[in-house]
């Protein structure tokens, strides 16, 4: 798409009381001296087309001041363009106009606000309308980014690189790996992971083992530490355990001792088997009248059961009866709010145009009375139905409850009459009596008594010297597993040594890809300008790479270099703009004058020169 500048005409615009531009789609200076209005000429064409000035504010003085500074009233503040897209002209007008109004009460009109009027081809149109037509020819950041030289390095480093990325594309990964053999093994390492996520689990494990390092020797030396300073002979230790066992043994064997132990266990398996008979003939008398019971108490659960669920359903009924209610209650109060409403018809009306009496057409009038009396009634009629419905589910649900309640009565004479079978069948209970063990106990007590009082050979000693070489051999047993820990922590951390040296590289080679992602990056994106270069990585101390986006000029920083080779900067990075988006737009070149080169671009250019010698704007096409 190609636009062209056919004319601008600005009247009353920040100062510029008339002037006429027609370039006619060509190239054109306007000179001038400082403060005659020539970076005014770009704010009006940019206030036509998007409501900003060339500084991307909306919020900038359009009218024109008198000497002292003070707006100058009842002025119409207007710009008009006639602009050429692919060979079909089409006009554009903005009025921004001031709105004085009489208030009432009082003789004279005072000024209100604004307003801004809009014409496309002399017709006026809506803003929104405005706004879609426009937006429709021409996107805004685009527009902006391919007519003003100074736009693009305006913005933020990280729109300029997203602008520049989707312009020339990224560079793909096989494209890196291919580019370098040693970055074959890359592929395996980074698997499923993106390569910023597989250097993040990098980094936490190398945190992770490096925590663990420095954990390891100081462990180490601790157990070092717990080791015993003399050392034991394992078979002598186990050897002097064995001969005191023995000395124990023999120093406890005692067969009235074991006799009478013999004759207790004797006497407490018979108490056990009397009194296990016993229950057992408790249970066989009486095993009718158990069945008839537990059946009896399952059916009366059952109908328990069924009763709670009854009552919660009546609950249920009773809640919703009651909202029922509360909710008529509303409705017939919203009935006669709305029955009593009355509509008041005003006859006479006041313009707020011209502020004259109008006699409202009793056609009017009456439509406005009939439209008030149907909508009253069919409003009326709405909210009796809603009413009728819910006395209706008030009686479903009281009619539900009633009959619950005659299923609950029902169920409760069901449970006594289960009751009266427990009641009758407990009546024929066997009571068995039970035999007496009183002989059994009294053995089994005398036998205790005897084994309690019986005399035995005191093993204390020997005991005490057993556990002192059992003690020994323990503190044999914890320094063999200390040494084998020492031996297992220095082994793990041979190998996490290996595994952090193992990861290093690994983090290298990630490193080393992105720094060749970033060289082929930077040289394609290099490849599609002339004149400036874009620095698109910056290379950090122990950090890898991060990106950015710095702009140079013949290997100048941007912001050192001067507004001459800013503007040619700006230009070359237009022209690739402009094929990127397929899209040619006229150039306001402002300060042109620090720059003596013609304009390299394919598309209409506006050079603004300041120029002493000119008082007032001159125009060159």
């Amino acid at each position: 798409m190609e636009i062209k500048l056919k004319s601008l005409k600005l009247e009353n615009f920040k100062g510029i009381k008339e002037f006429t531009f027609t370039p006619d789609g060509k190239d054109a200076t306007i000179r001038g001296d400082n403060a005659t209005g020539k970076t005014t000429i770009a704010d009006g064409f940019r206030y036509l087309l998007f409501g900003k000035d060339t500084s991307d504010s909306a919020n900038f003085a359009i009218k024109t001041l008198n000497q002292n500074g003070k707006d100058i009233s009842n002025l119409d503040h207007s710009v008009k363009a006639t602009i050429e897209i692919d060979g079909t002209a089409i006009e554009l007008q903005k009025t921004y106009k001031e709105d004085w109004r009489k208030k009432r009460g009082s003789a004279t009109k005072t000024l209100t606000g604004h307003t801004t009027d809009h014409f496309i081809d002399d017709v006026p149109v809506q803003k929104n309308k405005w706004d879609g037509r426009l937006g429709d020819l021409i996107n805004e950041d685009v527009f902006k980014l391919i007519t003003l030289p100074s736009f693009f390095n305006s913005m933020h480093w990280q729109k300029r690189r997203e602008i520049l990325l989707q312009v020339c594309g990224t560079v793909a990964d096989e494209q890196v790996i291919e580019s370098d053999s040693d970055l074959g093994a890359l592929p395996d390492i980074l698997g499923d992971r993106s390569l910023e996520d597989a250097k993040k689990v990098i980094s936490a494990e190398k945190k992770k083992i490096n925590d663990r390092l420095k954990e390891i020797p100081a462990r180490i030396d601790e157990l070092h530490k717990t080791l015993p300073t003399e050392s034991r002979n394992r078979k002598a230790i186990e050897a002097m355990i064995k001969l005191l066992d023995s000395q124990i043994e023999k120093a406890k064997d005692d067969t009235v001792l074991s006799g009478l132990r013999k004759e207790l266990a004797e006497a407490q398996t018979k108490l056990a088997e009397a009194q296990a008979k016993q229950a057992q003939d408790i249970q066989n008398a009486n095993a009718g009248i158990d069945a008839k019971v537990f059946e009896a108490q399952a059916e009366i659960r059952k109908r328990k059961w069924r009763v709670e669920e009854i009552w919660a359903r009546i609950d249920g009924c009773g809640d919703k009866i009651k909202r029922n209610t509360e909710t008529m209650a509303k409705l017939r109060a919203n009935f006669t709010a709305v029955q009593a409403r009355e509509q008041f018809y005003k006859e006479i009306c006041i313009c707020p145009t011209c502020n004259d009496k109008h006699t409202i057409p009793k056609d009017q009038v009456d439509a406005a009375k009939s439209r008030f009396n149907e909508n009253q009634a069919a409003e009326l009629a709405s909210i009796q139905v809603d009413g009728k419905k819910l006395k209706a589910a008030n009686e479903t649900l009281k009619e539900t409850t009633a009959g619950d309640e005659k299923k609950i009565k029902s169920l409760e004479i069901e449970i006594a009459a289960w009751e009266k079978t427990i009641e009758e069948a407990e009546k024929g209970r066997v009571e068995v009596i039970p035999t007496d063990h009183t002989l059994l106990k009294m053995e089994i007590t005398k036998l205790q008594e005897a084994i309690n009082n019986h005399a035995t050979t005191d093993t204390s000693a020997l005991e005490t010297e057993r556990r002192e070489e059992q003690g020994k051999l323990g503190a044999l047993d914890a320094a063999e597993k200390t040494q084998a820990r020492i031996k297992e922590l220095g082994e793990e951390e041979k190998a996490l040594a290996a595994k952090f040296e193992e990861l290093e590289g690994q983090l290298f080679l990630m490193e080393k890809f992105e720094m060749r992602q970033a060289e082929i990056l930077e040289e394609k994106i290099n490849s599609r300008f002339h004149m400036v270069k874009f620095k698109m990585f910056n290379q950090q101390i122990n950090e890898g790479i991060k990106p950015t986006c710095v702009t140079t000029v013949n290997g100048v920083p941007w912001d050192s270099v001067n507004s001459g080779s800013q503007i040619q900067g700006g230009l070359d990075i237009i022209k690739t703009l402009s094929d990127y988006y397929n899209i040619k737009a006229p150039i306001f070149i402002d300060h042109k004058e620090s720059w003596t080169g013609a304009p390299d671009v394919d598309c209409q250019t506006i050079s603004l020169v300041v120029d002493p010698s000119h008082k007032e704007l001159f125009v060159e096409c």
